[in-house]
């Protein structure tokens, strides 16, 4: 029996230490203790964790204002434990025997600013965040050495304020805005060659007219023969007796080259989207499920887009969306009474990565095709030198090259007055305009007026390369 009670004597203490740790927060909680003594002191602790106080004299009773931000636990008359559960600021009271408050508090919950401080250094050891808790929020001040580095201190205290809002006043050291310069370059070469015969034999037998006929109609009205093509034509007739012979050789080569050259700029900062368009819009009819028609406006021209991330070491992530367009009659259709042209379009859409200043062709093109038509009478075509007047030939070659650079740049706003494309333009008098044929204004007096510079444009205007 003694043996027993020493055995009791042994693990009761042990017991009661178990329980007690067992209405403490789970471990890697921070506990501390102090002291209150008065009423409506401050008592600030992290969420997470929570701390011990003695009160001054046995309590009958102790709460929180609000539960849901903080709880307290009584561990004996004079000890209570106030534990965090969401940030924020609740009131504590303790109520003696006779119903009057012997001691009160104003708890406020904050993050867990030390863990998250802690974990900064082990992320980001080269720089100095600071970490503040506002309401239910959590505030970064400091300095990064670019905006990956601030994203990703973002995204850690994120973990940390649950349901809550990061107020991220973190600096960029450097630049943090993006230029980027598009170049849209297009030669497209169309070659096309057309030779044939057109020509008709005709004779007439009282009411009975026969003859044969070769490519295209020939009209022939008041003794002129009409012409069939764009080209050079050779056109002759003859009239003998009852029979008449029209004809008509069609001759035509064309040389066409068109260039295209595009090159818009844009100015966006690290992780935001900018657009640009310059050209316009034209109307599309659609028809409605109740018979009506509404004009719908697609845009057209040189358009550009992109999305820049600086990811360190002058080393930018582009998403770059770059497009030219141009109405064209070729492919257009009829609708409702309206004719909708068709686009000619070049886009091109992709992410790279690449250093400030550096070029990167994203997209290119280069096609070739050509196109032979050839037309004949059966069997007499075939004839050795005679069966070329029963023959007409059309070729056409088609030759494209395109090529899409892009070229970003770091960049840092100026503060001196920018040039402009307008400047040193200054407009003309009625006496220049009418007279002299100007388009500017001719300045000075006398028969030698100075010309004022043209307008033009400075190669960097706008920002400064970084």
């Amino acid at each position: 029996m003694n043996r027993l009670q020493a055995m009791a004597r042994h693990f009761l203490p042990l017991v009661a230490a178990l329980t007690f740790s067992l209405a403490l927060p789970a471990s890697g909680a921070e506990t501390r203790k102090a002291e209150i003594t008065g009423t409506d002191q401050e008592v600030a602790i992290e969420l997470g964790s929570g701390s011990l106080l003695q009160l001054p004299r046995p309590a009958a009773s102790v709460f929180v204002s609000n539960p849901e931000i903080a709880d307290v636990q009584v561990q004996s008359p004079k000890m209570i434990y106030v534990y965090g559960k969401t940030a924020g600021r609740t009131g504590l009271y303790a109520i003696d025997e006779r119903g009057n408050v012997m001691t009160s508090a104003n708890v406020t919950v904050t993050h867990n600013l030390s863990r998250l401080e802690g974990e900064l250094r082990q992320l980001l050891p080269a720089t100095r965040v600071r970490v503040a808790s506002v309401g239910n929020s959590i505030v970064l001040e400091g300095d990064v050495s670019n905006v990956a580095e601030a994203e990703d201190a973002r995204r850690l205290a994120q973990h940390f304020v649950g349901e809550g809002e990061i107020i991220n006043r973190l600096a960029v050291q450097g630049a943090s805005q993006v230029n980027l310069r598009v170049r849209f370059a297009e030669v497209s070469r169309t070659i096309s060659k057309n030779f044939g015969f057109n020509w008709e034999a005709l004779g007439n037998v009282g009411n009975f007219t026969f003859g044969f006929a070769q490519g295209s109609d020939i009209n022939v009205t008041n003794g002129a023969v009409t012409r069939t093509g764009n080209g050079s034509n050779i056109v002759g007739f003859a009239n003998v007796g009852n029979f008449s012979i029209n004809s008509i050789v069609d001759a035509l080569e064309q040389d066409g080259l068109i260039t295209i050259l595009a090159e818009p700029n844009l100015t966006a900062l690290s992780g935001e989207t900018a657009s640009f368009l310059a050209g316009g819009e034209f109307p599309i009819p659609v028809s409605q499920d109740d018979n009506t028609t509404v004009i719908v406006f697609k845009e057209f021209g040189v358009s550009l887009e992109f999305t820049p991330t600086l990811i360190g070491d002058s080393r930018i992530s582009l998403v770059v969306a770059p497009e030219v367009s141009q109405l064209s009659a070729a492919g257009s259709v009829q609708a409702n009474g309206f004719s909708i042209p068709a686009l000619t379009t070049r886009r091109a859409r992709t992410t790279v990565e690449l250093s400030s200043g550096q070029s990167f062709a994203i997209a290119g093109l280069l096609q070739n095709g050509s196109n032979h038509d050839l037309s004949k009478t059966p069997w007499v075509a075939d004839i050795p030198v005679l069966g070329t007047l029963f023959r007409s030939d059309s070729f056409i070659r088609n030759e494209t090259e395109l090529i899409i650079i892009v070229t970003p740049y770091l960049v840092r706003p100026v503060n001196q007055r920018l040039a402009l494309p307008t400047d040193g333009f200054v407009p003309p008098t009625d006496v220049d305009r009418v007279l002299l044929g100007s388009q500017r204004r001719l300045e000075g007096e006398g028969a030698t007026r100075a010309v004022p510079t043209p307008p033009r444009r400075a190669d960097t205007t706008g920002f400064i390369l970084e």
